[in-house]
């Protein structure tokens, strides 16, 4: 299985980061941002597969707007989330804020017409 490697190398690199964060600090924030695109690269392809059957089966049952909408607020969360967990990881909490704040807003509005969808067909139905 990936994710136990995955795991392993994260909590290898994760105590070698708070050795390295003693003496360089740097150097701890640059092994963070090269764990993290290697797992990235680790979990493209699977990542990839099941886009695809998402659209696939969006298509499929014709509910391909909102798999579109849902898929980008996911990617949005988790882009914005690893960003923030770096900003954190280099002693920005602040900025980290601002990194979440702003993958909010990013979601609300790619949300927001959907949203407006939903709420013009309440108002069929009720009327």
């Amino acid at each position: 299985m990936e994710i136990i490697r995955i795991v392993g190398v994260a909590l290898t690199a994760a105590a070698l980061a708070l050795l390295l964060r003693q003496q360089k600090p740097e150097y701890a924030l640059a092994l963070s941002l090269v764990v993290t695109v290697g797992i990235f690269s680790v979990i493209l392809p699977p990542l990839r597969e099941t886009l695809e059957m998402i659209y696939r089966v969006a298509d499929q049952t014709g509910a391909s707007g909102p798999a579109v909408t849902i898929v980008k607020s996911l990617g949005i969360a988790f882009v914005a989330g690893i960003g923030a967990d770096t900003c954190r990881d280099a002693g920005e909490e602040a900025m980290a804020a601002k990194v979440e704040l702003a993958g909010r807003v990013a979601i609300l509005a790619v949300a927001l017409p959907m949203a407006a969808r939903l709420m013009g067909l309440f108002q069929e139905i009720l009327a």
